[in-house]
């Protein structure tokens, strides 16, 4: 998909030296120790998917070693694909050095990822700040080698022992704030609503220190129940006029995800591990190919990443082929489709189930036969949602190509 040719690039032979290089200076397996390597990641993943703990403890050697040599080379490409579309807007600052807060910092993945979106000749200053100390180490440790893993770009990064609520002083402003995998770990033994309540005040919080004309980007895991929270979390905040969504909605309305308990709203992206890490994912028992979490962007000067477009529509679902046709699930500004079952075509919210029959491919809807999952979409004419078809003269364009 054209558009994520802008931040997303395979991570170079170089970063697993690196790597290596710093886990042995910390005492850790490298990569070449696959089957100790591995058993660790599967322990470390076992530690996050136990609901059960009130937070995994994850700061201990062993899983700081995993997290170093198989969470952050994963964790950073996430980053960067949240950013994308702020760095196809022009709205991260490059002629000076862009000024990030990272929430629940971790090792610096969501940081780093952020660093390789940008252009080259980017500067970025960035505090990261985590309640543990030892992964702030590891971060440290990883960030005095960013003029080797990103050469093009300059990477200033100072650490910070701070609680998630209280991440940064009282005024301080940033361009971005970033917080991959924080909500899903916190306050797990609430009840679902307190949560969720808690949750919007965590992110309020966190957006007050994003200056005007600044993004808060929140990465999560692509698991269904903790995208579902974050869509909640995201309709409380639109609903208390706390700030904008700049992605991945291009609405502003209820989320037609919240519908059905069956929908959920993740990215998925062809984007791979490195081939090094292979070895370890299969050690591990854990996927290897392919790239899913969930985002949000939110801002409180309403951009979107839609601007410009018109009626524009992201693609939610990926391929739905069947004999004869290809469907998709879009969400845009009037997301809703057709009862199931019911002939006059009565809408309700939802996501937009649309469809091209195989007899009416054309040149000039082409894309919609290759469109990824989270692409962005126009249709001329516009599609018309009592009946959602994607004819021979339907011109259908993937934002980001040249036209």
């Amino acid at each position: 998909m054209p558009a994520l040719t802008l931040a997303m690039r395979p991570l170079e032979p170089l970063f697993r030296g690196v790597l290596d290089d710093v886990a042995r200076g910390l005492g850790f397996p490298t990569s070449v120790e696959v089957t100790r390597l591995g058993a660790l990641v599967a322990e470390l993943s076992a530690r996050y998917n136990d609901r059960s703990a009130k937070a995994p403890v994850t700061d201990d050697s062993k899983s700081l070693a995993a997290r170093l040599l198989f969470s952050f080379p994963r964790d950073l490409q996430k980053g960067a694909a949240a950013v994308r579309e702020l760095v196809r807007a022009g709205l991260l600052a490059t002629e000076r050095p862009l000024r990030v807060l990272d929430v629940g910092a971790g090792l610096g993945a969501m940081t780093f990822g952020l660093l390789r979106a940008l252009p080259a000749g980017a500067r970025v200053d960035a505090a990261l700040t985590d309640s543990s100390a030892p992964a702030l180490k590891v971060a440290a440790a990883v960030g005095r080698s960013a003029g080797l893993l990103e050469p093009e770009r300059t990477l200033h990064a100072t650490t910070r022992v701070a609680d998630v609520a209280s991440p940064a002083s009282r005024g301080e402003r940033f361009d971005v704030v970033i917080a991959g995998n924080v909500l899903s770990e916190l306050d797990r033994e609430l009840s679902d609503d307190e949560r969720r309540e808690r949750h919007v005040a965590l992110v309020t919080r966190w957006l007050s220190h994003v200056d005007e004309g600044g993004s808060l980007v929140i990465v999560e895991p692509a698991l269904r129940d903790r995208t579902r929270h974050l869509h909640h979390v995201r309709d409380a905040l639109l609903q208390g006029k706390v700030a904008s969504v700049f992605a991945p909605c291009l609405h502003r309305g209820a989320c037609p995800m919240l519908v059905r308990e069956t929908d959920w709203c993740h990215e998925d992206l062809p984007i791979d591990l490195p081939d090094w890490l292979v070895p370890v994912a299969r050690a591990a028992g854990l996927r290897y190919e392919g790239l899913t979490f969930s985002y949000l962007v939110l801002r409180k000067d309403e951009r979107s990443a839609g601007d410009g477009l018109a009626s524009p529509w992201r693609e939610v679902s990926g391929r739905i082929a069947s004999k004869g046709k290809l469907e998709r699930l879009l969400c845009g500004p009037e997301a809703h489709g057709a009862v199931d079952g019911q002939a006059d075509g009565a809408a309700r919210p939802g996501p937009l189930r649309a469809m091209r029959l195989e007899r009416a491919a054309t040149d000039s809807n082409e894309p919609w036969e290759r469109a990824e999952r989270g692409a962005i979409m126009t249709f001329t004419p516009t599609l018309v949602t009592a009946r959602p078809r994607v004819e021979k003269e339907t011109v259908v364009r993937l934002e980001g190509e040249a036209t």
